[in-house]
């Protein structure tokens, strides 16, 4: 599955980049609204995340200009601005759904995953083809209950196949579905992948390959098998004696040949956890990722700091001008939403309210009102970050 991520906050942008890849999503990120907006009506996304506050369109803008558009992608609104007139002029734009930055990684992947299956043609939250199932919350495959170990890329082909069941899908579909524009590869890779999923899904005891290629087109799911009850026939009329037990000579064995197993099916290079786990220890790239965008986080933060100070100590002595105003408003509303993404709500509130004071709708207060009530936020902020972060 495919998102647009629409983030102008770097910092914030890397770390819901890493955490969407970590659980199998192909994510392409942009700062600004319009180039989001273009990107949004050209390629095929399955969700879109916008950000409120963006740079040339705001969020609102371009949930609006999508709907008039005809666009029926699913979007969530993910920013700062959890007020209830807020909530209500997101969702009257044209998202479906709204989350504060400040949620726990759990449940913006719900929020995802519940938008996926409301836009897909199959609504279970287990998507099924006979007896092979599989559970986007567990991200876990399973062939009459046995689990099977899969590649990543493996995993996501399966399950866009099993998400839109009977629908033809070209390689180059795939592609778009399932891989970020700058990462794509060649067509020939997708048929390299589909066969991959063969072989996986035959040494699991699937004897019916559900991917069926349509010669010149693409490939799609097949129908499964439909196993048909014998015609009812009445019940003879009881005798005094009971008929014979005949037993076949031979017994019909449906099992599969091999019994899969999490641990000896799993090949090299293999790192999709199956089950919960997947939410509580981290693959190594995963950690690495989320590690780097807080170090990048903890940068900006002090460099946001600096600058808050300075517009401060502008309003304070009359020399802060419309133009550096604007900016500092625009890095305290990134700010605000960096901070609650990283656990300081406490801080994130402070960071809200000097956003709120330094919004072009707050302009006709008074430059040293405004340097006092920025230092008292700015003061709140600050000890609030002496507190460590939420969850940790």
């Amino acid at each position: 599955m495919k998102i647009l991520l629409m983030e102008d906050d770097a910092p914030t942008r890397e770390h819901l980049t890493a955490i969407l890849s970590g659980h199998r999503y192909a994510v392409d990120s942009v700062e600004d609204g319009t180039t989001g907006l273009e990107m949004a009506m050209q390629w095929p996304y399955d969700l879109l995340i916008v950000d409120w506050q963006l740079p040339s369109l705001s969020g609102l803008e371009v949930c609006q200009r999508l709907r008039q558009r005809g666009s029926q992608t699913p979007i969530l609104m993910l920013t700062v601005r959890d007020a209830n007139a807020d909530i209500v002029a997101g969702l009257d734009a044209g998202a479906d759904d709204y989350l504060a930055k400040s949620s726990e990684p759990s449940q913006l992947l719900a929020r995802v995953r519940a938008l996926l299956r409301r836009n897909a043609t199959v609504a279970d939250p287990v998507l099924r083809w006979g007896d092979l199932t599989l559970d986007p919350a567990q991200a876990q495959v399973t062939y009459q209950g046995q689990p099977i170990s899969c590649r990543p890329k493996e995993y996501e082909l399966l399950e866009l196949f099993l998400r839109n069941p009977q629908r033809l899908l070209t390689r180059s579909l795939i592609i778009d579905h399932l891989w970020p524009m700058a990462d794509a590869p060649t067509e020939g890779s997708i048929t390299n992948l589909v066969k991959d999923v063969r072989q996986r899904l035959r040494r699991a005891g699937l004897r019916d390959h559900p991917i069926e290629t349509v010669y010149g087109l693409g490939y799609r799911l097949r129908a499964p098998a439909v196993i048909e009850a014998p015609p009812f026939t009445p019940a003879a009329a009881p005798s005094q004696e009971a008929p014979p037990v005949v037993k076949p000579d031979v017994e019909l064995d449906i099992k599969p040949d091999v019994k899969p197993s999490a641990t000896t099916d799993r090949e090299a290079g293999d790192d999709l956890a199956l089950g919960p786990s997947l939410e509580t220890a981290l693959p190594p790239r995963l950690a690495t990722a989320l590690e780097g965008a807080t170090q990048r986080f903890h940068i900006a933060l002090d460099q946001r700091l600096a600058l808050l100070e300075q517009t401060a100590a502008a309003a304070a002595t009359h020399t802060l001008t419309a133009e550096k105003r604007q900016h500092a408003f625009a890095e305290a509303h990134r700010l605000a939403g960096g901070l609650g993404m990283f656990g300081y709500g406490q801080a994130a509130q402070a960071a809200e309210a000097l956003e709120l004071l330094l919004c072009p709708a707050a302009a006709q207060l008074a430059s040293p009102q405004l340097a006092a009530q920025m230092q008292h936020h700015l003061t709140a902020l600050k000890q609030a970050l002496t507190h460590p972060p939420d969850g940790s």
